[in-house]
């Protein structure tokens, strides 16, 4: 488990022991410690009204929009005329599709009010949503009373007046609704009565909502992607999933988001174990390490993970199914004609030319081989058709006795023990016959260079950190080269042959004393 989480743990039948010890592993390494923040929390949006609308009795087919941001409900008289209205207020309900209405509060306020003595007594209703604007005449149905915007506490001509419409907004939004529209009208014993009527602030929605968390995915086995069958060498593997909430991604909020590792034996789904790790930030990979020993060899195991906010919890992710094996393979053999086994002189090839190894295993889980020269970095060659061998070209670097060691590696990472094969590399390096040992400084010196590999061409030689010089060979592979030092001391003469077929042979090399000239 990652840092920063806690974790509760949740078994079925026999593998109720391994849970134990999976507390004790986290806790030995440092990784249980108390979380510092909160669970992901909901989103709280303000929601305006996409319409606004009021009717009047007096003009029963006509419908007004609100002009100063209020509207009229229950009665008042103008120039001797009774009026009566009541207003209709359209909520979008679409981007809250899927989520989880936590709470929902209707606010208005009261901008004129013809008789304080008289208690507030504005009712809302749900209606159906009006198919145009509506008039007196042509009301939406109302369905039923949501709430009573009473508030006998509040001053008269309160700015601020919040009624909660939880059960109706969120059993609009579970029914699939597009649109929520509320009624606001006074209480039908005093509509008439022009001591109750007033004038309210458009209504808007305080919604408190939660998106349940998005399916945990990226899930690994010991960081091996859950893309194709897996085999993993450990009885006590890590496993890994990516977590996240779109809530807490919205907001821009550091929320955190709860995992809760499933894992079961592919054949006893009933053996189910469930660990929920809390305590870290939206997004996040959390990371748990199974129980030790709660997994055995050659059994398959399938694992799933499911994020959990303070109000919903995801589906569970597509289970991730491994296999393991803790068995290591049977040591390969190695043949090669090219370097065959062996330290008798004078050898085989010779440095950097290449021979044919042959590696083969009886294993029925081949992945492929590692080798490399004893000391040396490993190469590693995946299994042939065959399963059970793989063949490599190989260039010694070095002449003399040599070692190569051969390991089997199956799928699930697992390496058998060392297969060594001894073997001599033939040295390829011209001789050097320096004819003028004694020539002082600024006096020519011949050397001769005789080749120790068959269809010699070519020398290249080179006089301390000089550049590289290249002469033909004669018929017979010899050359001679003739240098002239100016100055005495010793010099380095490093000196290689080629091949027709363009093989490199060892570097020879030799110290070329020069005196000073008398």
């Amino acid at each position: 488990m990652s840092p920063g989480g806690f974790m509760s743990i949740r078994q079925g039948g026999p593998a109720r022991r391994a849970a134990t010890t999976s507390v004790a592993v986290l806790l030995a390494a440092g990784s249980l410690v108390a979380a510092t923040g909160q669970p992901a929390v909901a989103i709280l949006d303000y929601v305006t009204p996409t319409s606004v609308a009021w009717t009047d009795a007096r003009q029963p087919t006509r419908s007004f929009s609100p002009s100063d941001g209020s509207v009229p409900v229950g009665t008042w008289e103008a120039n001797g005329a009774k009026h009566t209205a009541r207003a209709y207020f359209t909520f979008d309900l679409t981007p809250y599709r899927g989520q989880r209405v936590v709470s929902a509060r209707a606010i208005t306020g009261e901008t004129k009010v013809n008789d304080c003595d008289k208690p507030r007594e504005i009712e809302l209703w749900r209606t159906d949503p009006p198919a145009s604007a509506p008039t007196w005449n042509t009301a939406p149905t109302a369905r039923e009373k949501v709430a009573d915007v009473a508030y006998p506490n509040l001053p008269c001509g309160s700015s601020f007046i919040g009624v909660m419409i939880t059960d109706a907004l969120r059993q609009a939004v579970a029914d699939g609704q597009d649109h929520l529209t509320l009624m606001a009208r006074i209480a039908s014993g005093h509509e008439s009565s022009k001591h109750y009527g007033r004038q309210i602030k458009n209504i808007g929605i305080s919604l408190d909502h939660n998106t349940p968390p998005n399916v945990p995915d990226q899930l690994t086995v010991e960081g091996k992607a859950c893309d194709s069958p897996l085999t993993i060498r450990t009885t006590m593997p890590t496993l890994r999933a990516s977590v996240s909430d779109p809530d807490a991604a919205d907001a821009g909020e550091r929320d955190q988001v709860a995992a809760t590792f499933a894992w079961w034996p592919v054949d006893r789904p009933a053996e189910r174990t469930e660990a929920t790790l809390s305590g870290q930030h939206n997004p996040s990979t959390y990371v748990y390490i199974l129980p030790r020993d709660a997994l055995t060899h050659g059994n398959a195991y399938a694992f799933s993970v499911r994020a959990s906010d303070t109000y919903d919890s995801s589906d569970w992710s597509p289970e991730c199914r491994f296999t393991v094996d803790t068995v290591p393979p049977a040591a390969p053999t190695v043949a090669s004609t090219d370097y065959p086994a062996g330290w008798d002189g004078p050898g085989a090839g010779g440095p950097g030319i290449p021979g044919t190894f042959t590696f083969t295993a009886d294993a029925d889980d081949l992945a492929g081989f590692s080798y490399g020269e004893y000391g040396m970095t490993s190469h590693f060659v995946p299994v042939d058709a065959s399963g059970r061998s793989a063949t490599v070209s190989y260039a010694p670097m070095l002449f003399g006795p040599r070692r190569l060691v051969v390991q089997s590696v199956d799928r699930a990472g697992n390496f058998s023990e060392d297969t060594i094969h001894e073997f001599w590399v033939r040295s390829t390096a011209p001789a050097i016959t320096d004819e003028d040992p004694e020539a002082p400084a600024g006096m020519p010196r011949r050397l001769t260079l005789a080749p120790s590999m068959e269809n010699v061409v070519e020398y290249s030689y080179r006089l301390n950190d000089g550049e590289a010089i290249t002469i033909r060979a004669n018929a017979d592979g010899t050359a001679r080269v003739t240098i002239t030092p100016e100055v005495a001391g010793p010099y380095v003469l490093y000196v290689r042959s080629r091949t027709a077929d363009g093989l490199l042979s060892g570097e020879a090399w030799t110290v070329l004393w020069v005196p000073e000239a008398e």
